[in-house]
């Protein structure tokens, strides 16, 4: 069944357990669940501030703890995210700068560059994401692509093979959020679990051996380390910090505003019931002071309110005898606020590459189109680091669909799919027309790329242009093949058919046309 709130980031992790699992998989399925527990509550926090749903940490200071409960929203932390993502586009498979059909035909049906870009906004926020390769069942692709995110899986690095040694991913939910399937990648065998939805016992629904001879799940991951093989999320504690103190400095920011909007004014020498009501009980009856015998007043919101808003203002003298006065206290500089806004996004841009300007701050002003292509410069190198990482994740991951569609183990590939290479488009996104003006000038250099897919590629067209192109040429240049070979066919049967008498001038007529 599916979980009906459409979400799988929330389950509660439960390791399978009870009869119906296999005693000699205890050890990998205890390894896996304590490291999925002592991650899971980071990974759900991370998820959080992609989200916006991160809380108000307050200090208890300056936000009146009625006003705690407002939720204020900063999305730099979705933002430092999703402009990498952006900026790295997965563009399919190549083999020695040329495509496969059948390859491409898989990409396709499994939703591949979609795929690609999910599990690479996972893997920027959490640090790693995993891509799993499954022969497909009926009506699936013959090789089927599922992505994951690390809510969604766990895996165990093995340091001697330097690849993971283990790993498991969630792979159903029944409608209450409850993990009801788990399927379990060793590189020798593949595991299933499902729990009964009955008796709630878990059980092997099945347990293969594996025939690729490689771990069919594949880990994606960010800014990988000695130490920390599986990646680091882009969200840092620096930047979560940021946001944090963005967030508190907002609401500041709007709680000032009230007080900019309806400043604070003061009155003397009013009547002390001006602003008041009786206080009364729960019989319904005013409430009567036992000392004064007078009731009981208590401050009246809607009075002071009606006063406040009012446009036109008058007062009775008070019981001495004095004329009120009126006044207002000075309301709080809004560009004090406005300074700290921008000093928080200026410290978040600096820690996270992302531009001022994208932040909704015009901090800078940039003098020409040079200058602000410069400041992307630092985001675009981290997208070029990020996408060679995927490059090798993604080169693993079209071996294993190539082996799994065609039932043979890795070492059966050829030398040439074993050449397969993913292409990326270019993470600095030029125009359309400067793409074209830098190839056109290296054409002029080396005419012999004009026309080839790599030419396309480096002028910025999509590969289904290009495949339409290629198909195009194909056809024009069998046209021409066609009318070349009409023309010597018609050649032919006009010299034949001239008299020996009279063959210089057909023959010298027919000449200059093939000239």
């Amino acid at each position: 069944m599916m979980q009906q709130t459409n979400r799988f980031d929330g389950v509660d992790p439960a390791r399978p357990s009870g009869p119906g699992v296999p005693d000699s998989l205890s050890q990998v399925l205890d390894d896996l669940f304590d490291t999925w527990a002592a991650v899971n509550a980071r990974n759900a926090r991370l998820t959080q501030y992609y989200e916006m749903r991160n809380p108000i940490k307050d200090f208890g200071i300056a936000i009146p703890p009625t006003l705690d409960h407002v939720d204020e929203v900063v999305g730099w932390a979705q933002k430092a995210v999703d402009v990498r993502v952006n900026r790295s586009r997965f563009d399919g498979f190549v083999f020695r700068g040329e495509s496969d059909p059948t390859l491409d035909a898989l990409v396709t049906q499994n939703r591949l560059r979609q795929l690609v870009r999910m599990a690479t906004r996972s893997m920027l926020t959490h640090g790693c994401s995993a891509i799993t390769v499954m022969r497909g069942a009926a009506g699936q692709p013959a090789a089927k692509v599922r992505a994951f995110s690390a809510n969604q899986c766990c895996m165990l690095w093995d340091k001697d093979a330097d690849q993971i040694g283990a790993g498991i991913v969630l792979a159903g939910v029944d409608r209450e959020g409850n993990a009801s399937r788990y399927v379990l990648h060793l590189p020798d065998r593949v595991t299933v679990f499902g729990r009964d939805p009955d008796t709630w016992e878990w059980r092997t629904a099945s347990d293969e051996r594996n025939p690729v001879g490689a771990m069919l799940m594949v880990p994606l991951v960010n800014d990988a380390d000695i130490d920390k093989p599986l990646g680091h999320p882009v969200l840092t504690p620096e930047l979560t910090s940021i946001v944090d103190k963005a967030v508190r400095d907002v609401l500041r920011m709007d709680v000032g505003a009230e007080f900019f909007t309806t400043p604070q004014r003061w009155a003397t020498g009013i009547a002390a019931d001006i602003f008041s009501k009786p206080l009364v009980g729960e019989d319904g009856k005013p409430v009567i002071d036992e000392q004064t015998g007078e009731p009981v007043l208590v401050t009246d919101e809607a009075k002071k309110l009606r006063a406040y808003l009012g446009s036109l203002w008058a007062f009775t003298k008070d019981e001495d005898g004095d004329t009120p006065t009126l006044g207002q206290f000075p309301a709080g500089d809004a560009q004090n606020f406005i300074a700290t806004y921008e000093n928080d996004a200026q410290r978040f841009s600096g820690a996270s590459l992302v531009p001022l300007a994208q932040l909704g701050v015009m901090g800078n002003t940039y003098t020409s189109s040079d200058a602000l292509s410069a400041s992307n410069d630092p985001l675009i190198l981290d997208v070029q680091g990020i996408n060679d990482g995927l490059r090798d994740s993604l080169w693993q991951v079209a071996r294993l669909m190539m082996a799994v569609s065609q039932g043979v183990a890795l070492s059966g590939l050829t030398d040439e799919q074993n050449g397969v290479m993913a292409s990326f488009r270019d993470p600095s996104m030029p125009t359309l027309a400067s793409r074209a003006d830098a190839w056109t000038k290296l054409a002029s250099i080396d005419q012999g790329i004009i026309g080839t897919r790599v030419f396309y590629e480096g002028v910025g067209l999509d590969q289904a242009t290009i495949d339409r192109l290629m198909l195009a040429k194909e056809d024009t240049a069998q046209e021409i093949a066609y009318q070349q070979l009409f023309k010597e066919n018609a050649y032919r049967q006009v010299f034949s058919g001239t008299t020996q008498s009279q063959p210089t001038a057909a023959a010298e007529t027919m000449e200059d046309e093939g000239e």
